[in-house]
């Protein structure tokens, strides 16, 4: 008898399995305006959950809900629309001008509504995207976006990176302040991000507090950038998307003028006469009038014209999208071609592929398989302070040198080979030249998968294991040609060699997750929790080989080289193992309440301290939702409160804490040699955050206001500790210190028009911010590979440290100097001992953000983006070194002129009688203040309405004209966005913060571009 219940029972619940199964659909759409317009972003959600969508660029959405459950479809400037699902698979819906939209928020983990979040959560759309200034790497676009994201574009070289810092700097060591970069669950590498094509780019979720970024635990102790890629939609016939759009690049036109031959040779008469510069110089050896003077007048070169060139930026993408009842796809092509603004050479070019497929295998089992895969190639310029950059060769030229040597008739001298023959100038390096004969190029293959399998147990309990994996391989060919510019400085002309090296690099990063998640959603009461097991590992291991002795400039292989001179392997491996628990519950999208907790453990640290556990809690309450709250005025009233800790592990060597030695040799034998002294103690650095936020939505939801205040602690910093020099070791990496970072976020948007035909939105976003170096090892100063930069207690971070210049003598033109005890002294006569002090100044701006205008009017839209910084303080080298009167054999700025010449004379240069003492001082008298606004992106747009469209097989058409980096309201004497100083100099890995100093790095760019958008 109880065996017959029992198979009854099991009988029964496997139909109540079966029918809780058969529950569940996926309903798919379109989402249009009453025009018949597709609605592209707007948010399908399943009423009273926190599960939803968004609709893709022809406003199609897939989502799997239950038969019974309701969907809410809203989009901003549109009254909302509920549809209760019952047997039909596929919902089309219209929305009616009018109210507006609840943002959904991906998060990494999960996917909410932005009404029941409670954590600093900033989601941009696919849609928005599409708006934004082109570029080819994902972080650039996010400048001025939002609130307490802090971008500064790292150069101008096509391909480049931006450096990302949100909510300030949160370690004193490279590499440790960036976010956390998230696509498809495949951790990437800010460096990386240019493997990305923009336009496979559904959703970017910018996670800046703690009860979203602990959910990364140890790794998401800077913020975190979730990177969503597009998907199909099921039950709907493929859609095929062109995008394309081609124009011009320059440099961004200088706000300074160099001088022309005729005031450059004057310069150095000047100079002579006053005991600086040689009798060589033209100025001096040359009468005006003359005919050797003529001759150089007459042959003058515009060596900025000459090394630049307009460039060319391209890009043309093509997509397949669609799905069946069980499945759905995204497929991409896309091709991005910026030539760069150096002439001779080609620039940077990416060839990108992606394919994303979801499918129900059972109706209990949904499989995802996200794979992209591009390939990039970039020439690269010498970024180094010296006469191989081509951005200083282009200053420091002389107007009256010629690119080629000429005879005395003005004809170009030609070498044994009938070759023009390059003038050396006085720089000594024909750059032209060199970047004929001195190739060097990157090749990167990046490929980024995930795979991931839901096991949906019943309405309630569902089960996720995924896989996620970046794989980076990339190549540096360098390549100094036989008898090229730079071989024949290096070994004579009469001794052509060549040298060649390879730098193979390639990065594994693997993500392996397991996820647990239980959902309840009764009586206005949703509760969601999940557990997490994960593992990661990463991997990175290289090659590099250099040779000597190639027969030939054709001849480029390492195995054409007659001698090895260097090669060596090397390899690296980091891993790391966690357990989670993320809780959500909310009460009637009234009452919010989320924690979390995760433990990691990494291989970097000593045995004994290898775990770390961080965790969160965050609070919210909407009292707009309240039965009390009647003012019609205001929709959502959110507060809402956060406390957690976030860790980090970077900045310090994989293997810090364990004593590491380097290899050697000796004349008869080899050694090893003591590399890294153990510290088995190094632990996790953790910043703790503290939170509170406020939302509002006002006027049938047309104004927005979200504001914050944080205070982000970061202790137990992970830092490089200096030691006595007596120990015999430099430093040894460990913990010490502490840095808090804190500051106010404001965000505001509204429609100032908002009727059937017009719309005009304006909106924009700041932070104040504000910063401090609390404790340092033993309360020693520290000098960070930087220049002129000090670390100390009390001290903002990244402060200059510099002798303050107090002016021009007017009596006698000399320069004055403040020393420590705040007199004014010459050069010569300065106390003995540190003059040098801090002010307050850093390279950190201490407000910063973006605002917006954008106009549409049937059909026809214009939107303008700015971005602006104030605060932060500048070293500008480039100025210094152009206005400097002692090295007068390259070329100087008009600026230069303007020098004491007589008692009285304020507001001038120094005389330049006094140079070569001043030039001793390490002084401030070239720090600028970094202010500036620029208009980043402005774009004019027409989208045709479906009335145009409806006779053809074009089901989306839009064409546009775009400009990017137009204006620029600064003081500052160059280019105010300054982010690498000079990348061979501190790298772009080495940064600590950007911004220090001015020294030649690849200048940013203005740009002017047509393109169109369209769907078949």
């Amino acid at each position: 008898m109880r065996t017959k219940f029992s198979g009854i029972l099991t009988l029964l619940l496997a139909l109540v399995v079966q029918l809780t199964f058969a529950q569940q659909k996926t309903i798919t759409g379109t989402v249009t305006d009453d025009t018949g317009l597709p609605l592209p972003g707007a948010n399908v959600i399943i009423k009273g959950t926190s599960s939803g969508t968004q609709t893709d660029f022809d406003g199609l959405y897939s989502i799997t809900a239950n038969v019974g459950q309701t969907l809410t479809f809203s989009y901003v400037g549109f009254d909302t629309k509920e549809v209760k699902v019952g047997a039909q698979n596929s919902i089309n819906v219209t929305l009616n001008p009018g109210a507006s939209l609840e943002e959904v928020v991906v998060t990494g983990y999960s996917t909410r509504n932005q009404t029941v979040q409670t954590s600093a959560v900033v989601s941009i759309s696919a849609t928005e995207l599409s708006q934004m200034a082109p570029t080819t790497s994902v972080d650039n676009m996010l400048q001025g976006k939002a609130a307490g994201v802090q971008v500064t574009a790292a150069n101008g070289k096509p391909g480049q990176g931006a450096f990302v810092r949100i909510r300030g700097t949160g370690s004193l060591v490279a590499g440790a302040s960036s976010p956390l970069y998230i696509v498809d669950g495949a951790p990437i590498r800010e460096q990386d991000l240019a493997g990305i094509p923009p336009e496979d780019i559904e959703n970017i979720s910018i996670l800046k507090d703690a009860p979203t970024t602990a959910r990364y635990g140890s790794r998401g102790a800077n913020g975190v950038v979730v990177i969503t890629t597009k998907s199909g939609n099921r039950n709907r016939e493929a859609k095929v998307r062109f995008s394309s759009r081609y124009g011009t690049t320059s440099r961004i036109t200088p706000n300074f003028d160099m001088m022309n031959a005729t005031e450059k040779m004057a310069f150095e008469a000047q100079m002579y006469a006053m005991g600086v510069g040689n009798s060589t110089l033209p100025g001096v050896a040359t009468n005006p009038g003359s005919p050797e003077r003529n001759f150089l007048l007459q042959n003058e070169t515009d060596w900025e014209d000459l090394i630049l060139k307009d460039g060319i930026i391209q890009n043309n993408s093509v997509s397949i999208s669609g799905g069946a009842e069980k499945v759905d796809y995204y497929f991409s092509v896309t091709n991005d071609r910026n030539s760069g603004i150096i002439d001779q050479i080609d620039g940077f070019e990416r060839l990108g592929s992606r394919l994303n497929v979801n499918f129900e295998a059972k109706e209990w089992l949904n499989v995802g398989v996200n794979v992209g895969y591009s390939r990039s190639m970039s020439d690269e310029p010498r970024d180094r302070n010296n006469a191989q950059n081509p951005f200083r060769a282009m200053l420091d030229y002389n107007p009256y040198e010629t690119e080629f040597l000429l005879d005395e008739n003005g004809a170009v001298i030609l070498d044994d080979n009938g070759n023009p023959t390059y003038n050396p100038t006085r720089g000594g390096f024909p750059v032209r030249g060199a970047l004929l004969t001195e190739p060097s190029e990157d090749i990167t293959n990046t490929l980024l998968g995930s795979v991931d399998a839901t096991v949906t147990f019943n309405k309630n309990w569902s089960y996720t294991f995924a896989v996620a994996a970046n794989w980076n391989a990339k190549r540096r060919e360098s390549y100094s040609m036989p008898g090229g510019i730079l071989d024949v400085i290096l070994e004579g002309a009469d001794n052509p060699t060549g040298n060649k090296f390879d730098d193979q690099q390639h990065r594994v990063d693997l993500t392996v997750s397991n996820r647990l998640n239980y959902h309840f959603n009764r009586n206005n009461h949703d509760f969601n929790i999940m557990g997490l097991y994960e593992y990661n590992m990463y991997e990175f291991n290289r090659q590099f080989v250099r040779s000597k002795g190639f027969p030939s400039p054709l001849l480029t292989t390492q195995a054409n080289a007659s001698t090895l001179d260097d090669g060596y392997t090397s390899r690296q491996r980091l891993t790391l193992v966690s357990y989670g628990a993320f809780a959500e519950y909310d009460y009637d999208e009234r009452y919010l309440v989320g924690a979390t907790v995760r433990r990691d453990g990494s291989s970097s640290f000593g045995s004994d301290v290898k775990y770390g556990t961080f965790y969160s809690g965050s609070l919210g309450w909407n009292i707009a939702k309240e039965n009390f709250f009647s003012v019609d005025a205001i929709n959502d009233l959110k507060i809402r409160a956060a406390y957690g800790t976030v860790g980090n592990r970077l900045g310090v060597p994989n293997y810090a804490s364990q004593g590491t030695v380097v290899f050697g040799s000796y004349p008869g034998g080899s050694s090893t040699l003591p590399s890294q002294v153990a510290n088995p103690e190094i632990q996790w650095e953790t910043t703790e955050t503290i939170n509170f936020g406020l939302e509002l939505n006002m006027f049938n939801k047309r104004l927005r206001f979200v504001s914050d205040y944080f205070i982000r602690n970061t202790t137990e910093l992970l830092f490089n500790i200096p030691k006595a020099w007596e120990s015999g070791v430099g430093s040894i990496a460990g913990n010490l210190g502490e840095i808090q970072n804190k500051g106010l976020e404001v965000a505001l948007q509204g429609d100032i028009v908002r009727n059937d035909d017009f719309k005009w939105t304006l909106g924009g976003n700041i932070i104040f911010l504000d910063n401090e170096i609390v404790s340092l090892p033993d309360g020693q100063d520290i000098t960070p590979t930087a220049f002129s930069i000090l670390f100390r207690e009390g001290a903002k971070i990244n402060e200059h440290y510099l002798v303050r210049y107090a002016g021009v003598d007017p009596q006698t033109g000399q320069a004055l100097y403040y020393g420590a005890d705040n007199e004014k002294y010459t050069a010569n006569n300065l106390p003995e001992g540190e003059n040098r002090v801090l002010q307050g100044k850093s390279t950190l701006a201490d407000k910063e953000g973006g605002f917006f205008t954008d106009l549409n009017y049937k059909g026809f839209g214009l939107r303008a983006d700015f971005i602006f910084k104030y605060g932060n303080w500048i070293n500008n080298i480039v100025r210094a070194q152009r206005e400097d009167p002692t090295d007068i054999d390259s070329n100087r700025s008009t600026s230069a002129f303007n020098y004491w010449k007589k008692p009285g004379d304020t507001d001038v240069l120094p005389s330049p009688r006094y140079a070569n003492t001043d030039a001793a001082v390490d002084s401030d008298q070239y720090l600028e203040k970094g202010d500036y606004i620029r208009m980043r992106n402005i774009t004019l747009s027409y989208t045709f309405p479906n009335r145009f469209l409806d006779k053809t097989p074009i089901s989306s058409l839009r064409i546009y004209a775009q400009g990017q980096n137009l204006l620029t309201f600064s003081k500052f004497w160059g280019d105010p966005e300054v982010g690498i100083s000079s990348g061979e100099t501190i790298s772009y890995a080495e940064t600590v913060a950007p911004g220090e100093v001015t020294l030649y790095s690849y200048p940013n760019t203005k740009s002017y571009q047509l393109g169109i958008d369209v769907s078949f």
